[in-house]
């Protein structure tokens, strides 16, 4: 990636979090602390069910039945 594009692309990433971090704090002043609770663990209980996701091979969420040749879904 040539020189510039990388700034550019930094410069993004900089104000992305910076907009991220200003929508988030007037997030936060317009919601009530019980509701700002349960929408962070919402979003944790995604994240790790991603993480635990994308950390398998596609392969891995397919099993053979112990019962028929069959091909089930392992969930």
């Amino acid at each position: 990636m040539p020189r510039r594009c990388r700034k550019q692309a930094f410069r993004s990433v900089i104000e992305l979090r910076q907009r991220t971090r200003a929508l988030t704090e007037e997030l936060k002043s317009k919601i009530r602390a019980s509701e700002l609770e349960t929408l962070e663990h919402s979003v944790m209980a995604v994240v790790e069910h991603n993480r635990r996701s994308t950390s398998k091979q596609p392969v891995e969420f397919i099993k053979r039945s112990t019962a028929s040749a069959s091909l089930r879904i392992a969930m």
